[in-house]
């Protein structure tokens, strides 16, 4: 005979000692009074920069800028006196960031339309040539746009304006400089423009603003439900430098948890107006409070036990009914039992967290005083191993599920939009660490506390 089927016998001969004097058990019931001060609600936040490289921005500002700058409207220009001109920009835009200003250059040709001449602008010579440079600071908008300030510098002149005039050279400076300072506001309004236009970073927070909003499943035996709902996003001042420019975003909002087995429905937040902010932290910083209340938990176990009755001992316990309820700092589990005990059991333990499985489990569950006073010695030691391991089992929450997927849920949703194509979208370093637990009188609280850090390339504009 093994040892295994000695073992079986020695049990089974125990069941049917114990079944002879079949044993009832109607301990007291723990008070449901003690609980921990509850964990407040507290606002968490997704940051990171949003970067664009000079070189896409140069290229941007070309594209929408246009060659004419001024007298672009008139099939003969702008008039400066008799005749009518147009200020055409000969070469591209160059663009350098320094000192918290965007710096642009710009060679730049002014041509005199001559009385009765057809000619366009491409087959005539500019009356002068000179390179302009202009210096604007960069600053955020509360309608999601990046803005300057256009500002003239200086400029130096690549061919003087002169006439000549019986067979001598006049220079005509001041002519050319006075309609240049005249021009000076068009142009500088022009590349505002062209900024303001091109630069939007809605269409680069949109997509992670409407990700964050999904339901995410944490935990999915119980259907434990986590529902953020965005509420602000700031933005810092530009910083930049010789390759690219910089501007710092940071998403706030709330988070609530929903037990149910179906995705729950949410309402959809729009973009809300841009908030700016002197500094912000660039460390993403989720404070995720769950509540989980202890009806739905109950309901989670009576559909569990409705499947499939859970026997003990070799059928010999069955376990009918399950239902928890918080007291005394203590998760307390009243279990109906009958078979070899008929009657009720309470288990009594405190929530706790395992870090490495990232669940949320009962810790040194045990049968409480009232009922070990209950039962006979043989009763308590064929069935507190049995009982308690079934119990820890049904008990165990997962609290990472699809948070631990945070991160891959919204680059995947970035990707797949518009604003994928043509930026990065990078999420690091995501730390997921438990940190407090709260026994209330209607539910369990746990708050869990993720580190990480966002940030957005722009390929192209």
């Amino acid at each position: 005979m093994t040892s295994a089927t000695f073992t079986r016998l020695l049990v089974g001969l125990a069941i049917l000692v114990a079944m002879t004097h079949c044993q009832q058990a109607q301990p007291r019931p723990p008070k449901a009074e003690g609980f921990d001060a509850a964990i407040p609600a507290d606002t968490s936040y997704l940051a990171g920069p949003i970067t664009f490289t000079l070189n896409e921005l140069q290229k941007k500002i070309n594209q929408e800028l246009g060659t004419i700058l001024v007298g672009k409207g008139s099939e003969n220009g702008k008039r400066a006196g008799v005749f009518p001109f147009q200020v055409v920009r000969s070469g591209p835009v160059r663009i350098q960031y320094a000192s918290n200003q965007l710096k642009f250059s710009a060679p730049l040709g002014l041509y005199l339309k001559k009385p009765f001449s057809s000619a366009s602008v491409s087959e005539r010579k500019p009356f002068c040539s000179l390179h302009v440079n202009f210096q604007s600071p960069l600053t955020v908008t509360p309608n999601w746009r990046l803005a300057s300030k256009v500002q003239f510098t200086n400029y130096e002149w690549i061919e003087e304006p002169e006439i000549r005039l019986l067979g001598k050279e006049i220079s005509l400076t001041n002519f050319a400089k006075k309609i240049l300072d005249n021009s000076q506001s068009i142009i500088e309004s022009a590349i505002d423009l062209a900024i303001y236009k091109e630069l939007r970073l809605d269409r680069m927070v949109e997509p992670i603003w409407q990700s964050i909003q999904k339901p995410l499943l944490i935990d999915r035996q119980f259907g434990l439900w986590l529902l953020p709902k965005p509420l602000a996003v700031e933005a810092s001042p530009i910083d930049g430098n010789a390759v690219k420019i910089t501007t710092h975003l940071r998403v706030a909002f709330s988070t609530k948890t929903v037990l149910q087995p179906q995705k729950p429905a949410y309402s959809e937040v729009k973009l809300p107006v841009l908030q700016k902010r002197d500094t912000l932290s660039q460390t993403s910083d989720l404070r995720l409070l769950s509540f989980i209340p202890y009806a739905d938990i109950n309901r989670m176990l009576a559909r569990t036990l409705a499947r499939e009755k859970k026997k003990l001992l070799l059928g010999a316990l069955t376990i009918q009914k399950a239902t928890v309820y918080g007291g005394q700092r203590a998760l307390i589990v009243k279990t109906d039992v009958s078979g070899l005990l008929n009657g009720t059991l309470y288990l009594r333990g405190r929530p706790t967290f395992d870090t490495l499985t990232n669940t949320l489990h009962i810790q040194d569950l045990d049968f409480d005083a009232g009922t070990v006073s209950e039962l006979s010695r043989v009763s308590n030691s064929l069935i507190h191993n049995g009982m308690i391991k079934v119990m820890e089992q049904f008990l165990t929450i997962s609290l990472g599920g699809d948070i631990e997927k945070l991160p891959q849920t919204i680059s995947e949703s970035f990707q797949k939009g518009e604003a994928g194509k043509k930026t990065n979208l990078a999420i690091q370093s995501f730390q997921f660490t438990p940190q407090k637990i709260a026994i209330r009188p209607d539910g369990i609280q746990a708050l869990i506390y993720v580190q990480s850090k966002v940030a957005v390339q722009v390929k192209k504009l």
